[in-house]
């Protein structure tokens, strides 16, 4: 039986995923065009984007992610490559979070949730 509950929780899913896959793509994007990296290690963490997202059974979500010291340096001095877009796509998800789960979405996501068990 697909209740509410379960809906929520892969509404909630679904947006934290997009999410995190927006903010790697920017990153990468970002990366590629403006800074250097002398061993590789920043431009293949964000190329093969290593995250995961564990839901708990009262509904709490926690996302880890890597990221590598270099990344982290190198945006100590330009702000734009991981805290900006960072903070930028949780203001997002918050707001989608908040207002995004409308009846239409609800139905979509059990119809899909439907064909899945069938």
């Amino acid at each position: 039986m697909i209740t509410e509950g379960i809906i929520k929780q892969k509404f909630i899913f679904d947006a934290m995923q997009e999410t995190a896959e927006s903010v790697y793509r920017f990153q990468f994007n970002s990366f590629r065009q403006n800074r250097k990296s002398k061993t590789g290690d920043t431009f293949r963490a964000l190329s093969n984007p290593d995250f995961s997202i564990k839901t708990a059974g009262d509904g709490d979500f926690i996302v880890t992610a890597d990221v590598t010291k270099q990344l982290r340096l190198q945006d100590l001095g330009f702000r734009s490559l991981y805290t900006r877009p960072l903070y930028g796509a949780l203001k997002h998800l918050y707001g989608r979070l908040r207002y995004g789960l409308s009846d239409e979405i609800r139905n979509e996501i059990h119809k899909e949730l439907e064909n899945a068990l069938m």
